[in-house]
């Protein structure tokens, strides 16, 4: 139950993959917003075997590589945030966009964005050995159970706030602005949180 209630703490905290959900979500509706959520849980079939294994500790133990990676998260968000402001400037280019498997890209860029923001390594990392007890079996284990239910119940309220951004659209949609402004958020949305990983103030692993 305390792990229940950590976790969810930590889902409620705003961050890179909550915003890109929500973004999506009212810009494009629940079915694209899902398809990203879905990117980001899938992301938990790499992540999840390297931190059980403890290949993922190397960051803790190279500030440096931490960093590399941490803006080559940053770089693909840019570059998605610039791609989505210049779909903007051109509305009627967007239903051919979606005609091109528009739902495929989404989920690849879920699964990209969370899989370089090393920070989920390092969280899984930190926050799972807490509620494990060797007393209790192979430490692995309990991790490996802890962290697929940590993904799952990142699904579950993933899938929350995407239903309930795709709600706000319905009601957005109806203005005439909106086809281009939601290309336009979705842009300035990727760039922020491309800002928050790059500036952000938190110490890097192992100082």
């Amino acid at each position: 139950m305390l792990f229940l209630a950590a976790d969810l703490a930590l889902k409620l905290t705003p961050g890179p993959d909550m915003a890109l959900t929500l973004t999506r979500g009212m810009t494009q509706g629940f079915r694209i917003a899902w398809l990203s959520v879905l990117g980001t849980f899938a992301a938990g079939a790499v992540q999840i075997p390297l931190v059980v294994l403890g290949l993922a500790a190397v960051f803790q133990e190279s500030p440096r590589l931490f960093l590399a990676v941490k803006l080559m998260g940053a770089c693909y968000l840019v570059y998605l945030g610039i791609r989505a402001i210049l779909r903007s400037r051109q509305p009627q280019a967007l239903a051919a966009v979606a005609a091109r498997g528009e739902g495929r890209a989404v989920f690849i860029q879920g699964f990209l964005t969370n899989l370089l923001n090393p920070k989920v390594f390092i969280f899984l990392i930190a926050f799972l050995p807490q509620f494990t007890d060797p007393a209790r079996g192979p430490v692995w284990q309990q991790m490996l159970f802890l962290a697929c239910f940590s993904k799952l119940f990142g699904l579950c309220s993933g899938a929350t706030f995407a239903y309930g951004a795709a709600r706000i659209r319905h009601w957005l949609v109806r203005n005439r602005w909106f086809l281009r402004a939601q290309q336009a958020t979705l842009g300035v949305t990727m760039i922020a949180i491309a800002g928050y990983l790059i500036f952000n103030r938190d110490p890097a692993p192992g100082r």
